[in-house]
């Protein structure tokens, strides 16, 4: 009898226990910002990750944007369906779509006015400032070579150059430029083209969300790969507000396994 009650004893008692989960792996977090847009950051002993989250797609979907880097000696593989996404105010497991699957639902009829859907943004030069921009400094940096290597040669338009010598000495010697920090080269890194979270607040094509869409991936060391998840806004509960000037909110817990190191970030839908 009592080998019976301690048998019941120890079962009702590992039935009881609660696995604990997956710490935290981070080293270091932080936040920077792009344009009023919060992005966080979490760095490990050999990878960090950068996340950040904004409703998409007519504010159907929440769009998860997500940056691997592998600062380590050898290659890590990511697979999207590893990537943990929590409802943090309803504290449940939401499953995220992949962009394949909402560029199949776009791409039906009846659903382009749902999604907002547009032909798209553009790849060509023409449509990028930026991108015309760097092609003309190019251009006129190469002009400026050809010059000083055969100065009998014409100059080109829109060519800046002066023929008296020491015109564009500085009396100083040039101050060396401040070291960009870890925090600087992330932020460049987001800030460098036209974000995706922000082209998906527009009309957007179905080939460009799954173009865009976050897919197993090797990283090779010293490289990066960045995508982005989609959860339907619908199966994300609000939070109560506290008081009457507060908005209700939408709050998301990522949880970003990378090898051997986890990294988990909690996101707010704006």
């Amino acid at each position: 009898m009592r080998v019976i009650i301690c048998a019941l004893l120890l079962t009702s008692s590992l039935c009881g226990q609660q696995y604990p989960v997956a710490p935290d792996s981070s080293l270091s977090k932080g936040t920077f910002y792009v344009d009023g847009m919060p992005y966080q950051y979490a760095a490990g002993a050999e990878y960090t990750v950068v996340a950040a989250i904004h409703s998409a797609i007519n504010r159907k979907f929440a769009a998860v944007k997500v940056r691997v880097y592998n600062a380590g000696q050898h290659s890590v593989t990511i697979r999207p369906e590893d990537v943990q996404v929590e409802d943090a105010v309803a504290h449940r497991v939401v499953q995220p779509l992949s962009g394949a699957e909402i560029a199949r639902r776009m791409r039906k009829s009846y659903n382009m006015a749902r999604f907002a859907v547009g032909s798209g943004p553009s790849d060509d030069a023409d449509s990028d400032p930026n991108l015309a921009g760097n092609q003309q400094l190019l251009q006129m940096m190469r002009s400026i070579a050809a010059r000083s290597n055969q100065p009998s040669v014409p100059a080109g338009d829109n060519l800046l150059y002066t023929d008296t010598p020491g015109a564009l000495a500085s009396a100083e010697p040039p101050h060396r430029a401040p070291e960009c920090d870890q925090v600087c080269r992330l932020r460049m890194a987001e800030s460098h083209g036209t974000d995706a979270l922000t082209r998906l607040q527009g009309q957007n094509s179905p080939d460009y969300v799954e173009q865009c869409s976050l897919r197993s991936n090797t990283i090779p060391p010293h490289a990066s790969v960045v995508g982005v998840l989609f959860v339907p806004m619908g199966k994300l509960a609000e939070e109560k507000p506290t008081s009457a000037h507060m908005k209700k909110r939408r709050i998301v817990r990522v949880t970003v396994p990378v090898d051997q190191e986890q990294f988990q970030f909690l996101l707010v839908v704006d």
